[in-house]
């Protein structure tokens, strides 16, 4: 991931918005349940929490995976792209870490635009 991902990942403030609007989008795909864990704001950490949601819930419905990346805001062509260049890792490594980039994102603009 980014460098950006990180630093921003690291501020207090930042990671506790990431947190509420990851659960929020979980949760609004009807997968509160299965909404990642996290409590640190370490990136390996996020990401190992992100990626054990994303395999739980395509273990029960692909379909439901498919409108969580919808609501997050995850394109096919972001997927394909990110496969394409990362063959080294599995579908849901890509996945879990576009979703953590995306989340950032938008917790990132919302705090810009904000201001």
């Amino acid at each position: 991931m980014e460098i950006e991902t990180i630093t921003s990942l690291q501020k207090p403030d930042l990671f506790e918005k990431f947190k509420t609007q990851l659960h929020r989008d979980f949760e609004l795909c009807g997968y509160a349940d299965e909404s990642p864990k996290l409590n640190s704001n370490n990136l390996e950490h996020v990401f190992q929490e992100v990626l054990k949601s994303v395999m739980v819930i395509e273990k029960k419905d692909s379909t439901s995976l498919q409108n969580l990346l919808y609501r997050i805001d995850v394109t096919e062509l972001q997927i394909k792209k990110e496969v394409a260049n990362h063959p080294e890792k599995n579908f849901q490594q890509i996945l879990a870490e576009l979703i953590v980039k995306r989340i950032l994102q938008k917790v990132i603009l919302k705090e810009q635009y904000s201001k």
